[in-house]
C-alpha cells in the first residue's frame, strides 16, 4: 500500500539557498509516516506499540524549493519480526522525482517498553510492498564510528529538542552535525546524501559529545554521551 502526502515547502523548511533543507526533508518523512500509520489504525493515539528508527539513507536529486507543494509517497518494504524497512518519494510540482530515502524501524511497546513482534493484522494494515524499491537492500547496514576524528563539541540538550516519546526527535540529529561542521563546510552547502545509524536514545538535560571526521567520500559525525562511553548515532555526509 502507497500511502500519498502533499506538502508545502515554508520558509522554516529552507537553507539559505531557499532549497529544502535535509532536517526538513527529516521532518516530512515523519510526518507522512505518521499519517500512513493513522490510515493503519497504528498512530500513539490508536495503539500501544510505536515505531523507533534505527536508520536512515537519503538521495537527493533535485531539492524542492520554497514556495512549491511537493508530493511524498510512502510505503512499507519490508517487515520481519520487530523489525520494519519503509521507503519514500518526493516529487515536485512538475512530477519530477527529487528524492529518495530509505528507513529502518523497530516495534516496542510503548508500556512494557520491551520489544513486540509485528503482527499478521499489521502486516496486512500496512500492506509491505517489497518488490517496490528504489534501493538494492532493505535493511541499512550499521555504520561505524571513526577511529581518528579531527576534533570533538560538546552540546546541552534542552526541552526543544525533546518529542512525545520523551527523547530528542529524530530530525534533530542533524542540527547537530550542522553545529559542529568546520565554517567552510557547512558554507559550501549541504550534501545530497547522508546515512543516519540510530543507537541510543538522547534524554533531556543530557550532554553529548560529538566528534567529527573528514574523509575521502565525505564527512562522519559521532555522537555519544557526554564520558564517550554510550554510542548515540553515526551520521555519514556522503559528497
Amino acid at each position: 500500500m502507497v500511502f500519498t502526502g502533499k506538502f508545502y515547502i515554508g520558509y522554516s523548511d529552507i537553507t539559505k539557498d531557499s532549497t529544502l533543507s535535509n532536517t526538513s526533508i527529516l521532518k516530512l518523512f515523519e510526518n507522512v509516516a505518521s499519517m500512513h500509520s493513522r490510515v493503519a489504525n497504528d498512530d500513539i493515539n490508536q495503539s500501544e506499540g510505536r515505531w523507533f528508527l534505527t536508520g536512515y539513507h537519503v538521495k537527493i536529486t533535485k531539492r524542492p524549493v520554497y514556495g512549491e507543494t511537493v508530493t511524498i509517497n510512502t510505503w512499507s518494504r519490508d517487515m520481519k519480526g520487530v523489525q520494519a524497512s519503509r521507503e519514500f518519494e518526493v516529487y515536485n510540482e512538475k512530477g519530477e522525482l527529487c528524492l529518495t530515502g530509505l528507513s529502518n524501524w523497530i516495534r516496542i511497546n510503548a508500556k512494557t517498553l520491551r520489544l513486540e513482534r509485528i503482527s499478521p493484522e499489521l502486516y496486512e494494515a500496512y500492506g509491505s510492498e517489497p518488490d517496490h524499491t528504489n534501493f538494492n537492500y532493505s535493511w541499512i547496514e550499521k555504520l561505524k564510528e571513526s577511529e581518528t576524528p579531527d576534533f570533538d563539541k560538546e552540546f546541552h540538550i534542552e526541552r526543544n529538542f525533546i518529542d512525545a516519546n520523551n527523547h530528542m526527535n529524530n530530525v534533530y540529529y542533524l542540527d547537530l552535525v550542522t553545529n559542529i561542521l568546520p565554517e567552510e563546510v557547512y558554507q559550501a552547502g549541504e550534501l545530497n546524501e547522508f546515512l543516519i545509524m540510530y543507537k541510543s536514545a538522547i534524554k533531556y538535560d543530557e550532554t553529548v559529545n560529538c566528534s567529527f571526521a573528514a574523509e575521502d567520500d565525505g564527512y562522519r559525525i559521532t555522537i555519544k554521551s557526554q564520558d564517550k562511553s554510550d554510542l548515540k548515532a553515526v551520521i555519514k555526509l556522503v559528497k
